[in-house]
C-alpha cells in the first residue's frame, strides 16, 4: 500500500495537493480526513467523492501532518488501499441508543470481515450528559459483538475550541450526532498503536470514595476539592474559590487491576458541593494519583516506545495516524511538536492526525478505554 499526506487552508488546496500527488500515477482509495470545522465540508467531500475516493471524515481542534501543527486547516491522508480490505460505515445516533447503534454497526463489521479492526471516531454535543455514552459504553458495545481482543484506535471529533458541537462525515453523509468506523480486514491490514500519556503520577495512592456520574464529592472520605485545593497548593477565601479555575489541566492517574493506570482529568469545579468533575469515566472506588506537569523526559518516553514498536512489531508500515487529546495543547505548549515530530520520525512515513475531545485505544498490557490528556498513534500495513 502506497500513502501520501496532504494538507490546505481550503477545499481548493486540497484539491491542487490532490491533482500533484497523482502526477506519478498514485490512485488512493481511501482518504482519511480531519478538518476545521470552520472550513466547508461539502465542498472537499465533493472533490474526494468525484475522484472515487471513500471518506473517513471528523473535524477538529487543531490538525497536523509530519510535525506541522495547523488550526483552521484541513489535513487528508491518502492511500491506495484495496477496497476489499476496508469498509466505512457511519450511522446517527440522534434520538437512538449509542450503544445500541454501536452494537449494529458492530454486527455489520463482523459479517464484513472475520477479523476486523477499528479505527473509531464520533460526534457529540459537549454540553449534553449524553455524551458520556460515546465514550467507554461505545467501546463495550463493540466488544460485546466482537470480544474484548479487538483493536480498536480514534478519537472523537473536535471543533476548535468551541466545545459546542463537532461533526463526523463521510462521501455523502454527515452529522453531529453520529459514530463513524473505518473497519480494516485484519487479516489483510496490520494494525499495531499505541496510548501513550507519559504523564508521571506522584504521592500516595487515593481512593475516590463518593462518585455521582462524572461528579467526584468525596477522596478518601475528605471533600474532593479541599483535596485538589491542598495539592495545588492554594488557599482561597470562599469568594476566590467560586471565580477559580485553573490554567493548565489538573490530571490524575486511574489504577486498573491490568495494564497500566489511564488518565483523567477535572473539569468544572462545584463549590457549594466542593466536588468536581472528571473528564472521562470515572466510578466509586477507583484509585487514583495526581500527575505532575508534562517535560521533555515524556517526550522522550513516548518516542522511545514508539520506535520499539516500529522495530519489534511493524518494521515496514505503510501509513501513521494520530489522535492526541485536545488538552496536551495546553500542557505541553511547544513540546507538542516534539512529541508529535518524535513519533513520525520513528516510523519515517506519511501520517495525520488531530486534536481530539477523547482518544480510544488500548493500554499498554490492558484493555480498551476512552481517554483523556493521551496521544494515540496507531501504524497501518497492508499485507
Amino acid at each position: 500500500m502506497k500513502a501520501k499526506s496532504i494538507k490546505g487552508t481550503t477545499s481548493e488546496e486540497i484539491k491542487k495537493a490532490l491533482t500533484e500527488s497523482k502526477d506519478d500515477g498514485f490512485k488512493p482509495t481511501l482518504a482519511i480526513v480531519f478538518i476545521s470545522i470552520t472550513n466547508n465540508l461539502d465542498a472537499l467531500c465533493h472533490i474526494l467523492d468525484q475522484e472515487g475516493i471513500q471518506i473517513f471524515g471528523a473535524t477538529s481542534s487543531g490538525e497536523f501532518i509530519d510535525g506541522d501543527i495547523s488550526n483552521g486547516g484541513i489535513v487528508v491522508l491518502l492511500m491506495d488501499m484495496k477496497p476489499s480490505h476496508f469498509k466505512i460505515l457511519l450511522q446517527d445516533y440522534r434520538d437512538k441508543d449509542p450503544e445500541a447503534v454501536a452494537r449494529e454497526m458492530s454486527a455489520i463489521a463482523k459479517g464484513l470481515f472475520k477479523n476486523p479492526s477499528f479505527i473509531v471516531s464520533a460526534s457529540i454535543n459537549t454540553r449534553e450528559e449524553s455524551e458520556t455514552l460515546v465514550g467507554d459504553p461505545l467501546i463495550k458495545s463493540i466488544e460485546s459483538v466482537t470480544g474484548k481482543e479487538v483493536i480498536i484506535w480514534g478519537g472523537r471529533a473536535g471543533d476548535d475550541f468551541l466545545f459546542n458541537e463537532t461533526v463526523v462525515f463521510t462521501n455523502h453523509i454527515s452529522t453531529k450526532r453520529g459514530i463513524i468506523m473505518l473497519v480494516l480486514d485484519g487479516d489483510k491490514i496490520l494494525v499495531r498503536g499505541e496510548a501513550a500519556a507519559g504523564l508521571k503520577a506522584v504521592g500516595t495512592e487515593k481512593i475516590l470514595t463518593k462518585v455521582k456520574g462524572k461528579w467526584v464529592y468525596e477522596i478518601d472520605h475528605q471533600p474532593a476539592a479541599e483535596m485538589l485545593l491542598k495539592y495545588l497548593g492554594l488557599n482561597f477565601t470562599a469568594e476566590e474559590a467560586e471565580a477559580f479555575y485553573p490554567k493548565e489541566g489538573i490530571m490524575f492517574s486511574v489504577s486498573r487491576e491490568q495494564g497500566d493506570p489511564v488518565i483523567r482529568g477535572v473539569g468544572m469545579f462545584d463549590w457549594k458541593e466542593k466536588s468536581f468533575s472528571a473528564l472521562g469515566s470515572i466510578k466509586e472506588g477507583d484509585k487514583i494519583r495526581l500527575c505532575l506537569p508534562p517535560d521533555f523526559e515524556v517526550v522522550d518516553e513516548v518516542r522511545g516506545n514508539a520506535e520499539k514498536i516500529h522495530q519489534n512489531e511493524i518494521p515496514e508500515p505503510d501509513a501513521l495516524l494520530m489522535f492526541s487529546c485536545v488538552g496536551r495543547l495546553g500542557q505541553f505548549g511547544p513540546l507538542i511538536s516534539d512529541e508529535i515530530e518524535g513519533v513520525r520520525k520513528a516510523f519515517n512515513v506519511p501520517m495525520a492526525g488531530f486534536f481530539t475531545y477523547g482518544e480510544f485505544g488500548r493500554t499498554k498490557n490492558g484493555n480498551n478505554e476512552l481517554h483523556t490528556s493521551t496521544c494515540c498513534w496507531v501504524a497501518l500495513k497492508e499485507k
